[in-house]
């Protein structure tokens, strides 16, 4: 498909050392090796020599919450020869590593500017993630992918799949902190359970008074009281810029950080502190605790009056999830989309047609009088 709004060397200033650093260079010919979506190794795009990402059986770690609380640790994203940049439009700070040139804000279009002092040993107070699924899905299959998703959209202008131009995939790591914890909850309700009793009223029927019963639901409330003990795995809350379109990842493909996967790609660094990620997934986990007391309840009906909870245990890791990032473009007006790098997921905006809902709408009004004319000609004879 077309291309438009190519990155632009004029977006970005870096300095003329950046421009020459390599990351991981090729032992056979010296360019910048890149990781291949879904391989084990880093690549050349040159002459095809591959090296194999170091591999770990080192067991992904959890880290005490109150140990961050007391002293938060940081290491950056290790020695990438990479360099931290900002958007001038929506602030967003994105690491880059030193295969990547020159680009504009996967999130909003902006121009980047090298953040101060960025560069090797850049951002060691940003806490280093501990994990990562790294991408398995390719610019082309999410191409592909998008090209599928533009030809499934119902009510979409019959133009849309030739007339639309599609901007630069950016493969970009998102930022996300996952908690574990135990809880020990103790909650207080009432529960409702249903009975019913038999009502006598009185109906006129062709002028005479006719007497019948029915039978009239009321609800008994009983005081409970319990306790609900639970451990939580894995609560997944986004530390990155907000996007308009949530994705959903299997963190049972999560892989030892090693900083080999971001080459060729982006890392967004984290603008939700831990502890206030922390605040979110305690969000979270208290709305499966509510829901969870409710069953314990059980009955017709329930009443919640009061859950104190208790965490222990907590622990937290900073992981990155894989993301292609995209808009294109349809008549004047452009739409931004997403496809998700490990499972190919399309989430986006898209524009709908005007004429194909309008003709829906009165062919359903259509239908509903033709319906009703039969029913009445049924009745009148």
């Amino acid at each position: 498909m077309p291309e438009e709004d190519a990155p632009s060397q004029s977006g970005a200033v870096a300095s003329a050392d950046t421009a020459k650093e390599r990351k991981f260079p090729c032992k056979q010919c010296g360019a910048d090796l890149v990781f291949e979506p879904g391989q084990k190794e880093l690549k050349c795009p040159y002459c095809g020599h591959e090296e194999k990402i170091p591999q770990t059986e080192a067991e992904i770690k959890e880290y005490s919450f109150n140990d961050y609380l007391a002293k938060p640790r940081g290491r950056g994203y290790g020695q990438t020869g990479g360099r931290d940049v900002r958007c001038g439009g929506c602030g967003a700070v994105t690491h880059f590593d030193a295969s990547m040139r020159a680009t504009t804000c996967a999130f909003c279009g902006g121009p980047l500017v090298t953040e101060d002092g960025a560069g090797d040993g850049a951002g060691e107070d940003v806490i280093a993630p501990e994990a990562l699924v790294p991408f398995a899905i390719t610019a082309a299959q999410a191409q592909e992918r998008f090209r599928q998703w533009i030809a499934s959209l119902w009510f979409a202008p019959s133009q849309l799949k030739r007339g639309s131009s599609l901007r630069q995939l950016q493969g970009v790591y998102r930022p996300f902190w996952t908690y574990d914890a135990h809880t020990v909850s103790h909650w207080t309700g009432e529960r409702g359970d249903y009975y019913y009793t038999t009502e006598t009223y009185t109906v006129y029927e062709n002028g005479k008074a006719v007497t019948k019963t029915r039978q009239v639901r009321h609800t008994r409330w009983t005081y409970v009281s319990g306790v609900y003990s639970e451990f939580f795995d894995d609560v997944l809350i986004s530390a990155g810029r907000n996007t308009d379109f949530n994705t959903t990842y299997q963190l049972g493909g999560l892989k030892p950080y090693a900083k080999e996967y971001l080459s060729g790609f982006a890392a967004e660094r984290y603008v939700v502190a831990c502890e206030a990620g922390w605040n979110s997934a305690k969000e979270i986990i208290a709305g499966e605790i509510y829901s969870a007391v409710r069953n314990q309840i059980g009955g017709d009906e329930q009443r919640v009056t009061s859950v104190n909870t208790a965490y222990s245990g907590v622990t937290y890791k900073h992981i990155l999830l894989p993301l292609w990032i995209s808009s294109y473009r349809y008549g004047t007006k452009t739409y931004s989309f997403q496809v998700n790098g490990q499972t190919g997921a399309v989430c986006g905006a898209r524009p709908y047609s005007f004429w194909k809902i309008f003709f829906l709408v009165v062919s359903i009004l259509a239908a509903m009088a033709i319906i009703a004319l039969l029913v009445s000609n049924t009745q009148a004879h």
